[in-house]
């Protein structure tokens, strides 16, 4: 049977990544002498600590992004959108009919665990080590914000997890005490590591070229923000937000299309991205979405194709810029690729006819062989834009709609559109949503969002898919769109099922549940 992460012995977290190669090594240290033997110096305390990065985006496809890409699948903005496969463990979760025991589930469940336990190993081990004193500090905060990242991953998807704090806690019979803390304890844990980790972490403009990607303190500054707007925590999100925004360490990107340019590594907007390069001879160093985003027509898979909803909610405001740099459609040219004039989005065998653009890589700057696991693409987690919507949101439930009004021009006036001065109440919170929507289409945010967003106490999923909601109603009784309303393999209706006693939550890997003998309960109905 296969083992629990939480329940996982330390041999299988022993693994780490070669700062040259980048290549996992298979190394199990099975004992404290092996520990000792491995933190016995700053550069192997450091390689230890790349060793967490690397669960950032789990080691493979299907570990962690593909569960990501999922979740997009199961907003108004995507389709599962690949009718050509009979994929029910995937189509089954996009259209909310759940089996908690999906092995996208578990992987990534599981690879948040060994992530954890790895920025567990980090922090008892590395205080030890004879290495100076800030790079000791900087390894250490660098852990606690991994550490965080992870739980806050967990508790978006699952709800209240585990607290595991060291690695010992993993072994017998400690294993036998594990329960799920609740929803609050989990943010409060997540609080206490960002915050212990912030002022221990160096500014982007401290860090030299090899340091890129490495955790810094507006990272840290920013996961936190976005931590206390999920929580509803709205004056901490505004001053946490702003104190970004006021760093001088970020500008917007002044055009749109460069923030996922392949050329525009770690760019002036990137807060916290993860980087990816192209080498043959290690088949997993190269990102995936390229490719499990691509058009089955451009050597994709064809998976999570964006919506005609969510085209139109671009039209409505007549925002071109973003438009043609976050969708491509099947006949047309593909902005920032002169070579292809006529898209192939293969419809029939696509539910949209249309594919993510942010992911695409021009013809002219692909690698040989362009595959999976060899695309050079970096993959955003934080940046500006997101905080500074992130401000503006929560400026505007702090009743400091000046403020929230003023964060959402700069985001508007980088895509060169018309900002109301004049909204307020209602009609300022909905122009704030619709802007994040837009402004981060397609990167992962959106399920997150409409589960938390709430109108009159009601998160806005509820309203937005189940039988009466306005997306199923727009597929159903409104849509024209002639790719959508003929390619009936993926249903046009998918959302209907969609409950908000069950689905505001995924459900715990059965598993976890059996492997605790109980003590770890399951989310309601599943």
């Amino acid at each position: 049977m296969k083992k629990s992460i939480i329940f996982l012995i330390i041999y299988t977290t022993m693994f780490t990544v070669s700062c040259d190669t980048d290549k996992f090594l298979d190394q199990p240290l099975q004992g404290r002498q092996q520990l000792d033997d491995f933190f016995s110096t700053s550069s192997s305390a450091e390689t230890f600590v790349n060793g967490i990065y690397q669960l950032v985006n789990g080691t493979n496809w299907n570990q962690v992004n593909f569960q990501r890409q999922i979740n997009e699948m199961a907003s108004d903005d995507n389709w599962a959108g690949n009718t050509r496969q009979p994929r029910p463990d995937i189509t089954g979760i996009a259209q909310y009919n759940v089996f908690p025991g999906s092995t996208y589930f578990n992987l990534f469940w599981e690879n948040h665990y060994i992530g954890i336990t790895r920025a567990n190993i980090s922090l008892d081990r590395i205080p030890e080590v004879d290495i100076e004193e800030e790079k000791k500090q900087q390894f250490i905060a660098e852990a606690k914000f991994l550490r965080a990242f992870f739980y806050f991953d967990l508790v978006r998807n699952f709800g209240g997890v585990p607290i595991v704090t060291t690695y010992n806690e993993i072994l017998e019979p400690s294993i036998n005490d594990k329960v799920r803390s609740s929803v609050p304890e989990v943010y409060t844990f997540i609080e206490k590591d960002l915050l212990e980790a912030i002022d221990d972490l160096p500014l982007k403009s401290e860090q030299n070229s090899s340091e890129s990607g490495r955790v810094t303190k507006g990272a840290a500054q920013s996961l936190l923000a976005k931590v206390y707007l999920f929580e509803e925590k709205w004056g901490l999100a505004q001053t946490m937000a702003f104190n970004v925004m006021q760093s001088g360490e970020y500008s917007l990107e002044p055009d749109f299309a460069d923030i996922y340019s392949v050329d525009n590594v770690d760019g002036v907007e990137s807060i916290f991205e993860i980087q990816y390069i192209n080498n043959p001879a290690f088949p997993n160093i190269g990102g995936q979405f390229s490719i499990t985003n691509g058009s089955r027509g451009d050597r994709g898979w064809g998976w999570a194709s964006p919506t005609s909803d969510l085209e139109n909610a671009f039209l409505s405001e007549n925002d071109v810029i973003r438009l043609r740099s976050t969708i491509i459609k099947h006949g047309e040219p593909v902005f920032g690729d002169d070579t292809v004039t006529s898209f192939n989005g293969l419809p029939e065998e696509n539910k949209s006819g249309r594919t993510n653009r942010k992911y695409y890589v021009p013809t002219d700057k692909r690698p040989e062989p362009y595959q999976r696991g060899q695309i050079p693409l970096h993959y955003i987690h934080l940046r500006l834009a997101d905080v500074i919507l992130i401000h503006a949101e929560a400026a505007y439930f702090n009743n400091d709609e000046p403020a929230a009004k003023s964060s959402l021009k700069l985001i508007r006036d980088r895509v060169q559109l018309p900002s109301n001065n004049a909204l307020t109440g209602d009609a300022l919170r909905d122009a704030i949503w619709k802007e994040r929507r837009l402004e981060l289409a397609l990167e992962q945010h959106r399920l997150y969002d409409i589960r938390r967003q709430k109108i009159n106490g009601v998160p806005r999923i509820a309203l937005i898919l189940g039988p009466e909601g306005s997306f199923v109603k727009y597929n159903t009784e409104v849509s024209t769109d002639p790719f959508e309303t003929t390619n009936l393999l993926e249903p046009q209706n998918s959302g209907t099922l969609f409950d908000p006693n069950i689905h505001l939550l995924w459900p715990i890997p059965p598993e976890e549940i059996q492997l605790s003998r109980g003590k770890i309960e399951q989310n309601p109905e599943y």
